[in-house]
């Protein structure tokens, strides 16, 4: 299942062939184009729900070309079996400190989910509540932050990336190549430990691409391309 989480977002951005399991100058942190700092969570007997806000470019494109960056917050369902959701209207109702937003989900392309980009940063001690109605169905709850309790931050799953990474970083920038960094937190609600992950990934304007899932509360290299 983890490397399953692995494959579903390299092929997202096109990067196919990794491999399971020295200090470099070059720091992704420089060439970060979505930065996910939290994940907020809760779930039912049937249902996940996340939400997960930072900064991104505006205009996103994986072209290996950073540009401004901008506020978002993903909302997402899915559910805990890992079966595809049924086709239809999804309509949610998210509050956020005291501010209502409210809208429709679309089905993703990537995995067996909904979700919308709400467009707020939150805080980590922002206090959410989320609605979400579908085919007679509602699902009502606070959420949670689950990153607030992970071992290892973003920061410190960025330096990982930059010393694992570090050799094929520098083959590309020595190309004259321009690059682009995307880090995200992947949480498998599938597995019984509902186990969270740093996924970063590398993507040159030449076509190179470079992947690393790390798990959040050891640190383990689960899987890397590179």
């Amino acid at each position: 299942m983890k490397k399953k989480i692995l494959v579903l977002l390299m092929l997202a951005i096109g990067i196919l062939g990794f491999t399971a399991c020295g200090n470099t100058k070059v720091n992704l942190a420089d060439y970060l184009i979505e930065n996910r700092e939290n994940l907020f969570t809760a779930q039912d007997d049937l249902y996940c729900v996340t939400y997960s806000s930072g900064t991104r470019e505006m205009n996103y494109a994986l072209d290996g070309v950073k540009n401004e960056m901008e506020d978002f917050g993903i909302l997402t369902l899915s559910r805990l079996n890992g079966n595809p959701l049924a086709t239809g209207t999804y309509t949610y109702i998210i509050t956020i400190d005291g501010e209502q937003y409210t809208g429709h989900l679309e089905s993703s392309e990537v995995d067996n989910s909904y979700s919308t980009d709400v467009g707020v940063r939150v805080t980590d001690d922002a206090v959410i509540n989320v609605q979400i109605s579908f085919t007679g169905y509602n699902f009502s709850s606070d959420l949670t932050n689950v990153s607030s309790s992970f071992a290892v931050d973003g920061s410190t799953a960025l330096n990982i990336a930059n010393e694992e990474l570090s050799e094929s970083l520098t083959n590309i920038l020595d190309d004259g190549a321009q690059i682009e960094t995307v880090m995200k937190i992947v949480k498998d609600s599938s597995s019984e430990s509902s186990s969270s992950y740093w996924y970063i990934g590398v993507v040159s304007n030449n076509g190179d691409t470079l992947g690393i899932l790390i798990d959040a509360n050891s640190g383990e290299i689960i899987a890397k391309k590179v």
